[in-house]
């Protein structure tokens, strides 16, 4: 019976006690000497590196900045020998056309295959168009976030939704629009014809201003900028003009040709 009685009032036996009471003495204070001793290493090697790290980018700073600065011009040189062969091939092909009208004006036939020629021109987006059309000025929002940004997504609803509207022609910041006009985007920036483009974007097309404007705003394109306008603080002013300007796409080029007709 006394041993029962042991058993409940002892459950565990003493040497648990004991050995709890003496492990701290044993081995917990040189245990935590060892941590103290690997945190402050540990410590000293990152600052080591991070001391490192920054001397290395101070040193390579003004390299970087060098090297940007190289790159920037040359693209700005790039742009600028870009813009002067468009202008020289501008000229050119206005005057083979010169040359091309001169010869096709003497016979009766030369002519009709002149003005169906310039007609497929017009067309093409080959030669400038003029005549009245509707001006569109858009803008990303005011102090603007990722969703307050035009996309390119954005340039092609409107574009399409002038084209459904009637347009005859149409440019983006003096850039044609044609069957094979690209709007993209690369990075931030939307292009046209892989012309990095910035905003506000003027898109200008040529067409009826009696209709146009009601056909815009009822069209898909239209109903989208319009809610970009409402909900994103895109920002969009459109006017009728009596006469616009649609400049040729200088980047068309003859592919291929075939003789029509009895040689």
């Amino acid at each position: 019976m006394s041993l029962l009685n042991n058993l409940m009032a002892h459950p565990l036996d003493e040497g648990y006690a004991v050995a709890a009471r003496s492990r701290p003495a044993q081995g917990g204070r040189p245990a935590r000497r060892r941590h103290r001793v690997m945190m402050v290493a540990a410590t000293l090697v990152l600052g080591f590196l991070l001391a490192v790290a920054a001397s290395q980018n101070y040193r390579s700073a003004p390299e970087a900045e060098k090297q940007r600065k190289e790159l920037i011009t040359r693209i700005n040189q790039a742009d600028t020998q870009l813009n002067t062969m468009r202008a020289r091939q501008t000229r050119l092909a206005d005057e083979v056309r010169g040359l091309q009208a001169a010869g096709l004006s003497n016979t009766s036939s030369g002519a009709a295959l002149q003005q169906q020629l310039d007609a497929l021109e017009l067309q093409t987006g080959a030669i400038a168009a003029t005549g009245p059309g509707i001006k569109a000025v858009v803008d990303d929002a005011k102090d603007a976030d990722k969703e307050g940004r035009l996309l390119d997504v954005d340039l092609q609803q409107l574009v399409n939704g002038l084209w459904t509207a009637g347009a005859e022609a149409i440019s983006v910041n003096g850039h044609r629009l044609t069957s094979m006009t690209a709007i993209r985007g690369a990075g931030s920036a939307i292009t046209v014809d892989y012309s990095s483009l910035t905003p506000p974007y003027t898109v200008l097309a040529i067409g009826d201003t009696a209709t146009m404007p009601a056909r815009f705003a009822q069209s898909s394109g239209g109903q989208w900028v319009q809610y970009l306008v409402s909900n994103f603080g895109v920002r969009m002013t459109i006017t009728t003009e009596d006469s616009l300007l649609v400049p040729a796409d200088a980047t068309i080029a003859l592919r291929y040709a075939k003789v029509s007709g009895p040689r």
